[in-house]
């Protein structure tokens, strides 16, 4: 008989399974494309060279950084390269002053973690595009630094570019640092980034791991024209950012753009008609979010998560007693082929 998730379900990073017993569960709790990865990544690593392993990896980082700049249409002098998003959250939160940041909530795990000023919502309201817009110009007159994702994790909100431009614009003095973990998800992706607001006081974090489901290798990057602050980060990073293997993985998936645009449209597809299907079962549901997850706001999250689990779903949960959160479940769209199933979960 399926179990539950044990308590600290609610403190798990999303995709974690491991408190589940048995393998029969659709996971649902993590954002990646669940039609990742593309075939060429098979192919690549069925034929890597393991030779290749015993040496360092002087190139990965270079050739890695110039197909992402490719594929981002940036210049490739203004990418730093890592190991994903994440760390170059915890780069940031090392050299910027703690007073001077301040992160607009809810957002990703990491960033309520290691910016200690929070931005929330007034009277721990559910956000909309409106409100988180006026939160991040408060921020930008308070402060040096405000971080923001967008679109946002975990409500699915997104401001658009030239919105959070003229923001930009209006606060010379203060840098926002926007984590695009999801824009390749939006219709125009790459052309919705903040990389093409011609700016100077921004900062760009984004990774190609979600949208062509390689989350399991570690690649991301800095985007800004601040040189000072990309050469700290760059100074900070270890002396091999990224390993052979992580380069061989992102750079056959980056190349498989068509395969990108025809998945991504099934993802949307199914992400509506998933909204549909939850706002029956649901009160809370975050509507009309341009991304393929959902948001549910609940008086018990933890209890509906469970539900969901004893129907064979995860689904990534969050509870009222995490700073930065608004408690509720982030469902993210299944396969066509796996959409039978999360129906018959929430019809149960």
């Amino acid at each position: 008989m399926m179990k539950s998730l044990s308590d600290d379900a609610i403190h798990r990073q999303g995709g974690d399974l491991r408190g589940l017993a048995g393998d029969a569960y659709l996971d649902l709790g993590t954002c990646v494309n669940r039609y990742g990865p593309p075939s060429a990544v098979r192919v690549a690593l069925r034929e890597l060279d393991v030779q290749r392993l015993r040496a360092h990896p002087y190139e990965a980082d270079s050739l890695f950084r110039a197909t992402y700049a490719n594929y981002l249409s940036v210049d490739p002098e203004l990418l730093v390269s890592g190991r994903g998003i994440t760390e170059f959250i915890r780069l940031l939160a090392r050299l910027l002053p703690p007073a001077e940041v301040a992160v607009v909530t809810p957002d990703y795990t990491d960033s309520i973690r290691w910016f200690p000023n929070h931005l929330p919502p007034r009277d721990g309201a559910i956000d909309t595009v409106e409100t988180r817009l006026a939160r991040i110009a408060e921020g930008m007159a308070r402060y040096g630094y405000v971080v923001v994702s967008n679109p946002n994790n975990p409500l699915g909100l997104h401001i658009p570019a030239a919105e959070l431009a003229e923001v930009c614009r209006a606060n010379p003095t203060s840098t926002l640092i926007v984590d695009e973990a999801y824009v390749d998800f939006l219709g125009g992706g790459r052309r919705q980034s903040m990389a093409w607001a011609g700016l100077s006081n921004v900062v760009v974090l984004s990774s190609p791991n979600k949208l062509f489901g390689i989350a399991g290798a570690r690649t991301g990057a800095l985007w800004t024209p601040d040189e000072r602050l990309r050469t700290a980060v760059a100074a900070q990073r270890l002396n091999w950012p990224l390993s052979y293997v992580d380069s061989v993985v992102a750079i056959a998936a980056l190349r498989e753009t068509g395969w990108a645009e025809r998945t991504l449209t099934r993802l949307l597809a199914n992400a509506e008609a998933m909204e549909g299907l939850l706002a029956r079962r649901y009160r809370g549901v975050v509507k009309g979010a341009p991304v393929h997850y959902r948001f549910v706001a609940s008086a018990d999250p933890q209890r509906d998560h469970d539900e969901l689990v004893r129907a064979g779903v995860v689904v990534r949960v969050f509870g009222d007693d995490q700073a930065g959160r608004v408690p509720g479940l982030r469902i993210t769209a299944p396969t066509d082929d796996e959409f039978p199933r999360l129906a018959a979960a929430l019809a149960g």
